[in-house]
C-alpha cells in the first residue's frame, strides 16, 4: 500500500493513501454488481440484464458510494499495521482523488495520548494523622441511635425536626389579580421534615405552630434564582396538616444497642470500639487519599503530555449529557436547572472541561508508569485477587469467576488502578505527621473505575466526498 506520513500536531497524524489500481477496480466492479441488482430493465430479471444496459441506468455516484465504503475499513487496517498509529478515535476521511482507475484518501488520525514523565519515585507529601477522639466516637454514637429513632405521633403544635404530613395547594395571581392553581402546587398527603429545608423558604416555617386538622393559609415568595415561571413571584399556599410526628431517640444504654442489630455488638462499651474503628478506617482511607492525590498532582506536573483538545472536550461533553440525564431523572429541564442553580452553560463547559483534562493526564501517567514498570495486568494478578476474594466472602473462587466474567474489563480496570495506585504510594513518602497505628487491611484503597482504553478505531464514512478527478 503507498502512503504518506504528515505529522499535523503531536496528537494529530495525516496518512494520504494511493489505493493500488487493481483494488480500486475490482471494488468498483463488486460496487456495481451490488447496485445493479436492484435495477430493473425491462425484459430482464432485476441484474440479470447485460451490462451495457444496466450501465446506462447505475448511477455512477451510488457505485463510488459503495466502492469506498467497501475500501475504507480494510484500507485503515493496513494503515494502523504498517505505520504502527495507534488511534484514538475513528479517523476522519477526505477523498482528494476520484476517478475508474485512482483513489486517494487522506485519513486523519488523532492518536492515543502519552506522556514523557518527568520524576515518579520517591516524591513527597504531607500526610495527616489519623487519629479519632473521644468527642468524635460520641457525635458517632449519637448518630446511631438517632438514626434508629422511632417516629411517633404528637398530639401539639409542630415544631422544627418534627416530621409532618400535609395538603398544599399553591396559587399565583392571573393578570387581572386572581388567584388560580400553578402546575407542581399540588400535594395531598405529603411527608415533609421541617427544617429540612426542602420547600421555598418561608413555606415550612409558616407550618410550624400548625395543629392536627388544622388549616392556614400563608404567601411566600420564591426565590429569584428558581424556574422562570415562577422565579420571584408571590405565591399563597392553603395547607392542611393531617398529624404530627416527632423522632423518639432511643436512651443510650446497653438495650438499646442490642436493637441496633450490630453483629457482635451488645454493649455500648462495644459500639464505641465498633464505631472507633469505622472513624479510624475512614480517616486512613481520606488521609491516603489526600497523600495519593498530591504525589500524582506532582507527577502529572512534571510529565510532559500528548493529547489532543477533542479528546478532552469529548470527555467534557460525556460529563455535561452525564449531568443533563440526572436532571432529567429529578424532573427538571437542564434549562430550569440552569435558571434555578444561576448556573451558566459557558461555566459549566469551562468546569467540564477542566476536569476532564485533569482526569485524563491521571489516566494517562498512570498508564506511562505501568509501562515504565511493568505494572499493567496479568493472569496471575486477577487468579490472586479472585482468591483472595473468595477467602473474603467466603465462597468457591468458581463463583467469584462467575461474578467478575460478566464485567471482566471493568474487573480488570479497577485492579489496574489499585495496582499502580499501590506502587505509587509504596515509592512516595510523608513529608507531614505520621500516621496513627493501624493495620492496612483495615482500611483498603478504595477503588476507582479506570477509563478504558480506546479500541481499534473503524474508518469513518466521510459525510460528503470531496474528489478531484
Amino acid at each position: 500500500m503507498k502512503h504518506t506520513i504528515e505529522q499535523i500536531t503531536p496528537s494529530r497524524v495525516k496518512v494520504t493513501v494511493d489505493l493500488e489500481k487493481e483494488v480500486w477496480v475490482e471494488a468498483q466492479e463488486k460496487a456495481f454488481n451490488k447496485v445493479s441488482a436492484k435495477v430493473s430493465v425491462p425484459g430482464f430479471r432485476p441484474g440479470k440484464a447485460p451490462k451495457n444496459l444496466l450501465k446506462e441506468r447505475v448511477n455512477q455516484e451510488a457505485v463510488y458510494n459503495e466502492a469506498i465504503d467497501s475500501v475504507l475499513n480494510p484500507t485503515f487496517a493496513e494503515i494502523i499495521k504498517e505505520t504502527k498509529v495507534r488511534p484514538f478515535f475513528r479517523p476522519e476521511v477526505a477523498i482528494t482523488k476520484l476517478s475508474d482507475t485512482e483513489l486517494q484518501l487522506d485519513y486523519t488520525i488523532i492518536t492515543v495520548p502519552s506522556a514523557k514523565l518527568g520524576a515518579y519515585k520517591g516524591l513527597k507529601a504531607d500526610r495527616p494523622a489519623d487519629a479519632v477522639t473521644d468527642a468524635e466516637v460520641d457525635a458517632a454514637v449519637a448518630r446511631r441511635f438517632e438514626s434508629n429513632a422511632e417516629l411517633v405521633l404528637v398530639e401539639r403544635e409542630a415544631k422544627m425536626g418534627d416530621t409532618v404530613t400535609i395538603d398544599f395547594n399553591g396559587f399565583l395571581p392571573d393578570e387581572n389579580g386572581n388567584l388560580k392553581p400553578f402546575e407542581g402546587g399540588k400535594a395531598d398527603n405529603y411527608t415533609l421534615v421541617l427544617g429540612s429545608h426542602s420547600f421555598i423558604p418561608g413555606f415550612e416555617e409558616a407550618v410550624v405552630g400548625m395543629k392536627k386538622d388544622e388549616s392556614k393559609s400563608f404567601k411566600v415568595t420564591f426565590p429569584t434564582n428558581y424556574v422562570k415561571e415562577l422565579a420571584g413571584k408571590e405565591a399563597q399556599f392553603t395547607v392542611v396538616l393531617h398529624e404530627v410526628k416527632e423522632k423518639k431517640v432511643p436512651a443510650a444504654d446497653d438495650a438499646a444497642v442490642k436493637e441496633l442489630g450490630i453483629k457482635e455488638v451488645s454493649t455500648i462499651a462495644e459500639l464505641k470500639e465498633f464505631e472507633k474503628k469505622n472513624l479510624l478506617e475512614r480517616k486512613v482511607r481520606e488521609s491516603e487519599d489526600k497523600f495519593y492525590n498530591a504525589i500524582l498532582n506532582q507527577i502529572v506536573e512534571g510529565a510532559t503530555f500528548t493529547l489532543d483538545q477533542d479528546i478532552i472536550a469529548n470527555e467534557a461533553a460525556q460529563s455535561e449529557n452525564n449531568l443533563k440525564k440526572q436532571i432529567e431523572q429529578n424532573g427538571l429541564t437542564f434549562e430550569q436547572y440552569l435558571e434555578i442553580t444561576g448556573s451558566k452553560i459557558e461555566d459549566l463547559r469551562a468546569t467540564f472541561m477542566k476536569q476532564a483534562e485533569t482526569n485524563l493526564k491521571g489516566y494517562i501517567v498512570m498508564n506511562a508508569i505501568a509501562e515504565a514498570e511493568d505494572l499493567f495486568i496479568k493472569d496471575a494478578d486477577v487468579d490472586a485477587e479472585v482468591k483472595a476474594m473468595a477467602e473474603q466472602y467466603k465462597m468457591k473462587e468458581e463463583e467469584i469467576r462467575g461474578f467478575i466474567n460478566r464485567d471482566l474489563d471493568g474487573f480488570k480496570n479497577n485492579l489496574f488502578q489499585k495496582k499502580v495506585r499501590g506502587w505509587i504510594i509504596a515509592n512516595s513518602s510523608s513529608a507531614g505527621a505520621k500516621k496513627a497505628a493501624a493495620k492496612k487491611e483495615e482500611a483498603p484503597a478504595e477503588k476507582k473505575t479506570e477509563k478504558k482504553a480506546a479500541p481499534k478505531a473503524a474508518a469513518k464514512k466521510p459525510a460528503a466526498k470531496k474528489a478531484s478527478k
